[in-house]
């Protein structure tokens, strides 16, 4: 693939917020969801060459020489701090794609997150990772095709049901400024008994 048509391509491969369904790989079953906090110690590894050009798990275009990485069941895309424990070197990485498929491995960095990492030569190295909710969440507020796609994932995971507790939800919001937002355009309308209430990790509108 020409330089000229790589670049190209990422320039019309935008990608797309998703959290996924639950997925099946080597008889392991993962299950991707929405967090507000994560934090985990285990072993990173990297790809490169031989995945440059493909599409990742968000519809992106992975580029090898740009910070990145894949993991098995975060919402993608979102930022997570990658510590390399063996030389207490730090990175702020965008994840973008799934993996790593291999036991004992917790994420699967590009071939420059590695270089920067100081685990390129050795190819494997015991790290620390931080989810960055805030971070995160910034990005998905601030794009809007990501924000239009994550609540299209919150409605589905988060259906109105008929019964007493989830009857009135209006909405379902992870910023709680947005949240706000909703509940004080619904009674700038004269829609009456609007409230914001804190549930299951989320901010919700309930008209009641």
């Amino acid at each position: 693939m020409s330089s000229c048509s790589f670049s190209n391509r990422c320039n019309h491969t935008a990608g797309h917020y998703k959290i996924g369904n639950s997925y099946t790989i080597n008889g392991i079953t993962y299950h991707p969801k929405y967090c507000s906090c994560y934090e985990e110690v285990g072993i990173a590894s990297w790809y490169g060459i031989e995945d440059h050009g493909t599409i990742t798990a968000n519809g992106e275009v992975f580029n090898r020489h740009l910070i990145s990485a894949a993991h098995k069941t975060l919402p993608l895309p979102c930022f997570v701090r990658v510590t390399n424990l063996e030389n207490g070197r730090k990175l702020v990485i965008r994840v973008n794609d799934r993996g790593p498929f291999v036991e004992g491995r917790i994420i699967d960095l590009s071939e420059k997150a590695a270089q920067v990492l100081g685990l390129h030569k050795s190819g494997l190295a015991k790290v620390k990772v931080e989810y960055l909710r805030k971070r995160s969440e910034q990005l998905i507020q601030n794009t809007p095709h990501y924000k239009r796609q994550y609540e299209k994932e919150m409605q589905k995971r988060h259906p109105k049901q008929n019964n007493a507790e989830s009857k009135g939800y209006v909405a379902f919001f992870v910023n709680a400024q947005v949240a706000k937002s909703a509940a004080s355009k619904l009674r700038n309308q004269g829609i009456e008994n609007v409230r914001l209430l804190f549930k299951n990790d989320q901010y919700c509108v309930k008209v009641s």
